[in-house]
């Protein structure tokens, strides 16, 4: 029997702590409250500052609590398993959080933007960031969490 097979010698027990352990997350006790959900929003909106990451239009912040212009779209849904984090949104102007929504655009790996030239709207093609990229935001909790982008590509891109 090898070292690293008896549960008696150290080793066993080092290999055994350093493998690969899946992260448990618990399902929330209750829904979100409204306090968590504005403070998600104008976190969201305020570390975008007020500017759309697909277009790089930028607005005025919201004179009442909602923008008129801006929403904050989730890139893993919360329905499929999305964290209420603000790395799982981005802050986008209607038509592109519904283009985006809709598997029509989607952020590559290097975080290029990726459209759908079949279903996406000509008139937001043409209003896309001019370098091709998603524009991030300063604060670094609320840049967009990669592996909620892959999920974003695979599974609301790639259905079509």
């Amino acid at each position: 029997m090898a070292q690293s097979d008896d549960p008696g010698h150290p080793d066993y027990w080092l290999r055994f702590l350093s493998e690969a352990q899946p992260l448990f997350e618990s399902a929330p006790a209750a829904p979100p409250s409204i306090e968590t959900l504005r403070s998600l929003y104008t976190h969201v909106l305020r570390a975008y500052h007020h500017t759309c990451a697909l277009t790089g239009r930028a607005y005025e912040p919201a004179t009442d609590f909602l923008h008129d212009h801006l929403e904050i779209v989730a890139i893993k849904p919360l329905g499929t398993g999305g964290l209420l984090h603000a790395d799982n949104f981005l802050a986008l102007e209607r038509v592109a959080a519904a283009a985006f929504r809709d598997g029509h655009l989607t952020i590559g790996p290097g975080l290029q933007i990726i459209a759908d030239l079949a279903t996406l709207d000509p008139e937001l093609l043409e209003r896309l960031a001019p370098g091709g990229r998603l524009m991030l935001p300063a604060a670094g909790t609320a840049r967009p969490d990669p592996a909620a982008l892959a999920f974003h590509r695979e599974h609301i891109f790639m259905r079509r």
